[in-house]
């Protein structure tokens, strides 16, 4: 289950109180799991998917709101956002289809992908992290996200998707 705020409140300008990676093994969370096992699948012997292989279409309904694609670009490094989930726009409080996290000055939500996008890109490995936010509201909320690579020419992460579970 996925969290619904209630209260008017979001991650929109949050503070990231900690961010701390998790092996994928030990996610606990099925809905994660089963869009890691739905991309190791597509891989096949590749170190990640093309993005033209993974298809949203393919994951279950009630998870592709909470998933974002996002495409890398640089040097300087930066990200845009090329799926936005409707989940994870009332988890951001905002839409960022279309938006780069650095060159559009995203406040608050994505400040942790800025941090792990990186090492995923240099490991070429999946990454499974769990970040504290604290909102504008002072209401402390916990999201666990699956950052998964993609590759468009098999050598270098071009790509990448996460998928958000939040509570």
């Amino acid at each position: 289950m996925h969290l619904t705020f209630k209260n008017g409140d979001s991650l929109r300008g949050a503070k990231t109180l900690e961010n701390v990676q998790v092996e994928i093994s030990e996610i606990g969370i099925p809905a994660l799991a089963q869009v890691h096992d739905y991309w190791d699948k597509v891989r096949g012997d590749a170190f990640a998917p093309s993005l033209r292989q993974f298809k949203l279409y393919e994951l279950a309904p009630e998870t592709v709101p909470y998933v974002t694609i996002v495409d890398f670009e640089g040097p300087p490094f930066d990200y845009r956002f090329r799926f936005f989930g409707t989940g994870i726009v009332e988890l951001a409080g905002m839409e960022l289809t279309g938006k780069r996290y650095n060159a559009d000055r995203i406040e608050g939500f994505g400040y942790a992908g800025a941090q792990v996008f990186p090492t995923m890109i240099d490991t070429r490995c999946p990454i499974a992290s769990r970040t504290r936010w604290l909102s504008l509201k002072s209401l402390e909320y916990v999201s666990t996200i699956l950052r998964l690579p993609l590759s468009d020419d098999g050598a270098t992460v071009t790509h990448g998707v996460a998928v958000y579970h939040t509570e």
